[in-house]
């Protein structure tokens, strides 16, 4: 599973897939998420699906969080599955985006630096009408959570979930703590989108791993950036990677944008996919997304 550690590294903007498959390691992460959000004067939600609301304040109190004193003020609020996701019996994504938009507006308008989010995601192997649009609803929310006003750290458990699975739901996310990340060198989430006044912002690493994330803060840009004088502006100036599916992905936005997007900052490597993909009979990408 994923080091504990690994949560000290978020940011608001950042929307994570946080694997584990041990219930100790999971509670030391959450109580550091926590711990994290309140030094922050963040807003903290955790939705359980793992342990019970009153033993989990009392757990993360012996790791040092004065959960207590956060639950009775509002900044630390802990809730069920069943009494979020599935408070309507079903799970309806469009319902939960939009309560994801409200949360943080409301976290917002009393006064908080921002809204923190950990939620356990067991409840997704339920026979559950809705579910299998939960890739659709991961990949959406990073419309939310990448103004800069959220983070979110989703786990998922590896033993209740296929390896494809858990692949699908990763490619989703901008970032993916898989086993073992963080035991021996530090991590950070691999892809973080923000937006700026001007469109969106693209730093770290774009690859088949994120492939469904950026795709679809792409797709929707152009409704989600109010309207401007001027285009709306990608910078990937701060990429340091990007296999041809992502260069795929921003070629594509562009053209269909009809002129009111560009890229700006695109570096050597980008530039040559970018070259790539104007040439007729392209070749598939190799294994690594990498241009053989």
């Amino acid at each position: 599973m994923a080091d504990p550690t690994t949560v000290d590294a978020l940011s608001l903007g950042d929307h994570v897939c946080w694997t584990f498959d041990d219930h100790e390691w999971h509670l030391e992460a959450l109580a550091r998420f926590v711990r994290a959000g309140l030094a922050q004067d963040q807003k903290v939600l955790y939705l359980t699906d793992t342990f019970l609301p009153a033993a989990f304040l009392a757990a993360v109190e012996a790791y040092g969080v004065d959960a207590d004193d956060a639950r009775r003020s509002g900044r630390l609020v802990v809730s069920t599955a069943d009494e979020s996701y599935l408070a309507l019996g079903a799970f309806d994504p469009e319902l939960a985006l939009r309560g994801w938009t409200t949360a943080v507006e409301e976290a917002k308008r009393q006064g908080y630096a921002g809204l923190r989010v950990a939620a356990d995601m067991g409840w997704t192997v339920r026979p559950i009408p809705g579910i299998d649009r939960l890739a659709w609803y991961e990949a959406q929310a990073n419309r939310i959570f990448s103004q800069g006003d959220a983070l979110a750290l989703c786990c998922y458990d590896r033993r209740l979930f296929t390896a494809r699975e858990l692949e699908r739901v990763g490619m989703a996310h901008p970032g993916t703590a898989q086993a073992g990340a963080g035991s021996h060198e530090e991590w950070r989430p691999l892809l973080r989108m923000r937006r700026t006044p001007t469109g969106l912002s693209l730093r770290g690493e774009a690859d088949m791993t994120n492939r469904d994330a950026l795709a679809a803060v792409l797709r929707h840009l152009l409704d989600d950036v109010p309207a401007g004088n001027g285009p709306v502006v990608v910078d990937v100036s701060g990429l340091t990677f990007a296999d041809l599916g992502a260069a795929r992905a921003l070629a594509s936005a562009v053209e269909a944008s009809g002129g009111r997007m560009r890229l700006e900052g695109v570096g050597p490597f980008l530039v040559d996919l970018l070259a790539f993909l104007d040439q007729p009979g392209e070749e598939a990408p190799t294994a690594d997304g990498r241009v053989a």
